[in-house]
């Protein structure tokens, strides 16, 4: 019986080691999320999109030439690029996670498990690109 005992203790010391470890983690995690940036450019090149880790365009750059395809097919072209770029940024959050938490992680799990399920939409005809 005592040696149930101790050995429940010694798995409680060591999942408390590992709870402290990835909370001290979290910080640089933090700090490197914030820095993550998805990009797409169109391809004519005449139009690029930035976003942040959470989706939100941080740069959007649109060419004189980009305008003659009209307003209509531009802001599909614009919008199926945030999409892309946003699909980026998850990619590289995963990423990042993966390197500082470990890939074993079980948020770093959750991160490429909504990535997979997400690009297999795309697959599976849900994305707006090539926009005609």
């Amino acid at each position: 019986m005592l040696g149930d005992a101790d050995a429940a203790i010694a798995k409680v010391q060591d999942d408390v080691r590992r709870a402290q470890a990835r909370a001290a983690r979290f910080g640089e995690l933090r700090e490197a999320i914030a820095a993550v940036r998805g990009r797409a450019v169109s391809r004519a090149r005449d139009v690029a999109v930035e976003v942040d880790s959470a989706g939100g365009v941080t740069d959007l750059r649109i060419s004189d030439a980009a305008l003659d395809r009209g307003g209509s097919r531009l802001s599909a072209e614009i919008v199926g690029l945030i999409s892309m770029a946003g699909r980026d940024a998850r990619r590289s959050t995963a990423d990042v996670a993966g390197g500082i938490l470990g890939d074993d992680d079980p948020t770093v799990a959750a991160l490429r498990t909504a990535l997979e399920k997400d690009e297999a939409g795309v697959r599976a005809g849900g994305a707006s690109w090539p926009v005609k």
